[in-house]
């Protein structure tokens, strides 16, 4: 009985390794068809003649493995081609090996999750005293017999997608409070300058009525000097007319004086 159970339990080790290794282990790698072009456009790229078809396709880890070959004469020297980088990442697992004929065989390989759209790549090229130089390229890769991803990675996918909407819908949130925020502000400081303009008209106001009423004391002080100017006229006129009674005097005097003098003369004779 417990050889029959330690059995069991060997058997059930070796299943379950078993099936393990077989959800891990990559899917055998499909031959898929690709088409380089001239970044940007759909028109063929100078670089198709380096290009070895079909690409090798294999899913690992629920991603696409995408194996590819770039092969140059002898006569262009010694791996003139070199891939910089291709999806946005350095390429990986990159060969060099070199042909019986003395042509110069690159492969690299890159991951995916859709193969379905464009995969943008750089290269550089140096052909001693030719050319050189760095070029954009595109890939469009055929749709037949692309092998599936499976569930999981299409879950992963909808949960990125969905966390990068709501970011996204975060993001727009914040734009839009940030401009009410400053219409606010604008709001408050175009309410405050008109209180203050207020303010200062009172002020002003406040401050011109003192000045008003000097004007008016000063308005006062001319009529006050006028009727000043009235009674000095008037004294004025007061000695021009004592003055004006001497002569009279005098002359009354003069002719008493001679009445007398010849009623006296008269008299005595």
């Amino acid at each position: 009985m417990k050889l029959a159970n330690k059995t069991k339990w060997v058997w059930g080790l070796l299943i379950a390794a078993g099936l393990f290794l077989l959800s891990t282990s990559p899917v055998s790698a499909q031959r898929i068809a690709y088409h380089p072009l001239r970044y940007g456009t759909n028109q063929t790229s100078m670089a198709d003649g380096y290009f070895v078809k079909p690409a090798n396709v294999v899913v690992k880890n629920h991603l696409y493995y995408v194996t590819m070959q770039i092969k140059t004469a002898k006569s262009l020297s010694s791996f003139p081609v070199k891939v910089m980088w291709v999806n946005g990442r350095a390429p990986v697992n990159v060969r060099r090996v070199k042909d019986r004929a003395g042509n110069s065989h690159v492969y690299y390989s890159f991951y995916t999750n859709n193969l379905r759209k464009r995969i943008n790549a750089k290269l550089a090229i140096d052909v001693p005293k030719v050319y050189k130089a760095h070029h954009l390229i595109s890939f469009k890769f055929s749709t037949t017999g692309l092998p599936s991803l499976g569930t999981r990675h299409r879950t992963v996918v909808k949960a990125q997608t969905a966390s990068a909407s709501s970011a996204k819908v975060a993001q727009q949130k914040k734009k839009q409070q940030q401009p009410k925020k400053s219409s606010q502000v604008s709001h408050q400081t175009t309410t405050k300058h008109p209180k203050k303009s207020s303010k200062v008209k009172k002020q002003t106001k406040n401050t011109q009525k003192p000045k008003k009423t000097p004007a008016k004391k000063a308005s006062s002080q001319p009529s006050k000097s006028s009727n000043l100017t009235k009674p000095a006229k008037r004294n004025a006129n007061k000695p021009h007319a004592k003055k004006s009674g001497v002569p009279w005097i005098v002359g009354g005097v003069t002719l008493i004086a001679g009445i007398s003098a010849g009623l006296w003369i008269y008299f005595r004779h």
